[in-house]
């Protein structure tokens, strides 16, 4: 009977009226009611419906349009502002609580700039909807030259980047990362080696080659601002040379080059030198992982105790001024800039760091929209171009992925609105405001269950005392347990402070510890097989030896130690 009622009705109504005829389509999440902003024009599109299933935009629709649709979960928006989530290019994943700071602030992409097994396995678990988070995009192992930076990377000759870079790819990372000790050659070689699997090379400025040979080399994407200033850095006044900026970009441009800038990553470091105490009491601090605002701290900090503060600051701070002038002359020349703030690392926060780089990029003379534009759709092109932008991301569009971002007020007006937060959605599923401030609360409580544990094993380890910092892993509360009270970078730094102190015991100590917490670390098994060794445990440190081949087989070649210690003469005591 409706069937020929709609028969009939076809006949003699407008086809608006046949939407009751319709079956309406079962899908996973309706946005109704928003202001769509298009990330590319800034265009602003008010009345609309916003359609997602299984992950992806299906449609953006004028809200007539929403009777189409049936949702299993339907959201209002008042008249909101819509964006595509924002991502950050540059982040150091190190906690797996840290994923809760990205969503909290509507982060929905990152790409892990120092990867490792656990990264992949991250990665797998978010892809999967095992676990809840922004979309991970990861580097593989960093690489440097025959006399690494510092003791977390991989060395690298031209001979060997075929087979390492080969041996990334198999592994499943998505790009492969370059440090500052390598020679031109080299990085030619790494490059021409990554474009073969398909990969790009992205990182730092090499101290080897500088910009020219880098460039020469075929680098197209640069990590660091800083590392483009210190191209212009006078080492007698110790300054640097603003005059070299238009030079500088009109090359990058010419050079088809990627840059980010990263402006507020230096704004921090002068406070952190100068007034860490103040600096860390600032409210966002009080929801990071209580291992990661330790390690900020006077103790562990990466520029704590300098020994001329005053005039590092000031050198740090005309860093940032540099980069800032710079990143101007990137954008009136054409260069694409992307985002990335280097999250946990150097006092830099996961998630809420996003919006602070947003502000020091319209300080620095970008508009509103371009700034965005950093974060999103720049993003979502530098993504496609190293292969992993399946589904494509960065704009509100059918076919895109669903990480989307209500905002309350318009950031095209004032880009401090991007934290005015109304809901977020990862992979088209979706968090009310309500549920954002639950999981603001929760990081803050896991902090404060967590800190007094991390404190006391940080007190222990400086002590020297690795027996009292197993008794503060033992008493972590259930309900935090599995939260590592330490990263394994800085696992490996406070390790060497023992062996520089003559303390090589305590240090394979402090190793095997904290391989219980990273047990896929390849830099932590071998520097457990050197103390070890050192200890003359041979079979002891021909197993650790083993377990960095598994998870890394070119970190210090793995296989020469477990020969060489094989050839050894048997009998030697096991460390005490």
């Amino acid at each position: 009977m409706k069937r020929n009622l709609c028969a009939l009705l076809g006949l003699l109504v407008p086809t608006l009226l046949l939407a009751a005829c319709e079956p309406k389509r079962s899908v996973d999440l309706v946005l109704r009611d928003v202001k769509v902003i298009d990330v590319e024009s800034g265009a602003v599109v008010s009345g609309q419906v916003v359609v997602v299933d299984q992950g992806v935009i299906e449609a953006v629709l004028p809200d007539t349009r929403e009777g189409q649709f049936e949702a299993a979960q339907m959201v209002d928006a008042d008249g909101s502002f819509l964006i595509p989530a924002l991502g950050d290019a540059h982040v150091h994943l190190q906690y797996p609580s840290e994923l809760e700071n990205y969503r909290r602030h509507g982060v929905g992409l990152v790409v892990n700039m120092s990867g490792g097994p656990t990264h992949l396995a991250l990665r797998d678990d978010v892809r999967q909807g095992r676990r809840d988070g922004p979309r991970i995009v990861t580097v593989g192992p960093t690489l440097d030259g025959p006399r690494p930076t510092n003791p977390l990377f991989t060395s690298v000759t031209p001979e060997t980047a075929p087979e390492i870079v080969g041996w990334m790819a198999e592994q499943g990372y998505d790009a492969v990362k370059v440090y500052q000790q390598m020679d031109a050659e080299t990085l030619r070689s790494v490059i021409d080696a990554a474009r073969d699997k398909g990969m790009i090379t992205t990182g730092h400025v090499s101290r080897e080659s500088g910009i020219e040979g880098a460039l020469e080399a075929g680098l197209r994407y640069v990590a660091h601002g800083e590392e483009l200033a210190f191209e212009a850095f006078e080492e007698e006044p110790r300054r640097f040379d603003r005059s070299q900026i238009p030079t500088l970009a009109a090359r990058l441009a010419e050079r088809g080059v990627t840059v980010t800038p990263m402006i507020r990553y230096l704004q921090d470091v002068p406070p952190q030198v100068l007034a860490l105490d103040s600096f860390l009491a600032q409210d966002a601090f009080a929801a990071l992982p209580a291992g990661m605002k330790l390690s900020f701290g006077a103790r562990q900090g990466w520029f704590a105790n300098r020994e001329s503060p005053d005039a590092f600051a000031a050198q740090m701070e005309d860093a940032a001024e540099f980069v800032s002038d710079l990143t101007a002359a990137l954008r009136d020349r054409g260069v694409p800039l992307i985002l990335g703030t280097d999250a946990g690392f150097g006092g830099a926060l996961p998630g809420y760091g996003v919006h602070l780089e947003l502000r020091s990029l319209v300080a620095a003379g970008l508009s509103e929209l371009e700034a965005l534009q950093t974060a999103t759709l720049n993003l979502g092109r530098y993504l496609q171009e190293i292969g992993a932008a399946e589904p494509p991301w960065g704009r509100i569009e059918s076919g895109f992925s669903a990480d989307l971002l209500l905002l309350r007020d318009n950031p095209l007006e004032n880009i401090a609105a991007t934290e005015s937060i109304a809901g977020v959605a990862l992979a088209g599923r979706w968090i009310s405001e309500q549920g954002l401030v639950e999981i603001e609360q929760n990081l803050r409580n896991r902090q404060e269950l967590l800190l007094p544990f991390a404190t006391a094993f940080e007190d222990a380890l400086l002590e020297g005392d690795v027996r009292a910092a197993r008794e503060a892993v033992a008493g972590i509360p259930e309900e935090v347990a599995g939260e590592p009270l330490i990263s394994p970078d800085n696992c490996i730094f406070l390790g060497y402070r023992y062996y520089y102190r003559g303390q090589r015991d305590l240090a394979g100590q402090l190793y095997d510890l904290c391989a219980e917490m990273y047990p896929r670390s390849a830099p932590l098994w071998w520097h457990i097989g050197q103390a070890r060794e050192d200890g003359g445990n041979r079979d002891g440190a021909i197993a650790a030896y083993a377990k960095a081949l598994e998870s890394n087989p070119w970190y210090q070649d793995p296989e020469e130690a477990i020969a060489r210690l094989e050839k050894a003469p048997e009998g030697a005591e096991p460390d005490p």
